[in-house]
């Protein structure tokens, strides 16, 4: 069987997944499922809580309650007129609406009817101990969004204003690029075999003990986790058909992730990114410089992995373009600073932190700087011409190469000129 007759017949099992999951979703139940009334819900806080004009917000996950569809899903608690969290884990009578697979609780502080004593879960050790260690609190609040997955709310806003304008908010995103280089660094730390295993091995517990299992971080995952083993088998990974393959494992174990936009966002720029990565062989040989060519194909993944989302992105949100520039560029603090967390998660964060809070200073000192460069786009399209302009993308990625490539960016542009006119 050729490459390509097998990539259709896995892309056409993706669109049976997709077609199965909406099915089974509550999307294609044809019924109202956003408003669950007001009931009783048994929750443990995930997050570091954080207070704004009278009210907390916290994420949560639901460990039970009157609703029980929303049992294991992550929520987002917002406490009216509370200041602090009384326990890790408690009970609240509050009113509930149920989103996109996520559950969001709205009560107030008086709504608390008891509290459940457990012990603190592997993360929450570890967000103590960043706690601890940590002195800096803008860079705790880096930390606490970069590395364990939090609300990038936990950041001062302007620097939360800054990450937007410049289109480099997806970076506080945990998602694959985070786990690819967690895996790389541990990948290095040991030689040969021993490397891949510690990969493995890391990446594991990262995804399942440190950070909340949010799609992006899920997909990622089982990408990786295939990966890793393929190559300790000594083949060579098909990281399309690891794609497709791990959607469709998700949209078998979560129906819900069909209408999940941080599914599709994570989805698309990586299928963009894998497809532009292929048959590409003119391009290097065109740069004589090794060095030089990695510098090239990292603003050229960016600028794939940026019109792979844009569409998606214009459904519900402005569009910074950019982040096509600056992500490449801040790309080395960033990886410093990816370097040393990994290092303090593997010492449980017992080295010195003043290498943490330069690198992490100087990341938000440059986000901040370059937010003047910043700006926004906006062009409101509906979900089935995002689709239809990602899908032409997709398929002129695939099917060109080289630098006829760049012709794949053509429908997205081509659509939303006439909409800035």
């Amino acid at each position: 069987m050729g490459e390509t007759e097998r990539h259709l017949k896995q892309l056409a099992l993706f669109f049976v997944a997709i077609l199965i999951a909406f099915l089974r979703s509550e999307g294609g139940q044809k019924q109202d499922p956003d408003d669950l009334g007001k009931g009783r819900l048994v929750l443990t806080v995930e997050g570091v809580p954080h207070v704004e004009a009278n009210r907390l917000k916290v994420r949560v996950r639901v460990l039970g309650g009157d609703f029980s569809k929303t049992y294991g899903k992550t929520g987002y608690l917002t406490l009216f007129g509370a200041e602090s969290i009384p326990s890790k884990s408690f009970e609240v009578l509050g009113k509930v609406k149920l989103n996109n697979g996520r559950v969001f609780i709205y009560a107030s502080y008086k709504d608390i009817k008891s509290l459940v004593f457990t012990g603190k879960s592997i993360r929450g050790l570890f967000m103590q101990r960043v706690e601890e260690r940590v002195k800096d609190q803008e860079v705790k609040g880096l930390v606490f969004s970069y590395l364990f997955g939090e609300s990038q709310e936990v950041l001062p806003f302007e620097y939360q204003a800054s990450f937007f304008s410049t289109g480099l908010l997806h970076l506080l995103v945990v998602s694959g690029a985070h786990l690819t280089l967690i895996a790389i660094i541990l990948r290095f730390l040991l030689p040969g075999v021993y490397g891949l295993l510690l990969s493995l091995v890391g990446v594991s517990l990262y995804t399942f003990f440190i950070v909340p299992p949010d799609p992006p971080v899920l997909r990622a995952y089982i990408m990786i986790f295939m990966a890793l083993l393929i190559k300790l088998s000594y083949h060579r990974p098909d990281y399309l058909s690891l794609l497709l393959f791990s959607a469709c494992v998700l949209l078998f174990l979560f129906p819900d992730y069909v209408s999940s936009y941080s599914f599709w966002l994570s989805f698309m720029a990586t299928l963009y990114i894998v497809l532009a990565l292929r048959h590409t062989e003119k391009i290097k040989e065109a740069i004589s410089s090794e060095n030089l060519y990695r510098v090239f194909m990292s603003f050229w993944t960016s600028f794939f992995a940026f019109f792979g989302t844009c569409s998606i992105v214009a459904t519900f949100s402005l569009i910074t373009p950019v982040g096509i520039l600056l992500t490449p560029l801040l790309s080395l603090p960033f990886l410093l600073f990816t370097a040393y967390g990994v290092l303090e998660l593997l010492t449980f964060f017992s080295l010195p932190s003043f290498p943490l809070e330069v690198l992490g200073k100087l990341i938000l000192k440059l986000v901040s700087l370059f937010s003047f460069a910043g700006f926004t786009l906006n062009v409101p399209i509906s979900v089935f011409q995002a689709v239809f302009v990602g899908a032409v993308g997709g398929a002129l990625l695939y099917f060109l190469k080289n630098w006829w490539k760049l012709l794949a960016a053509l429908p997205t542009v081509l659509f939303l000129l006439p909409l800035l006119l």
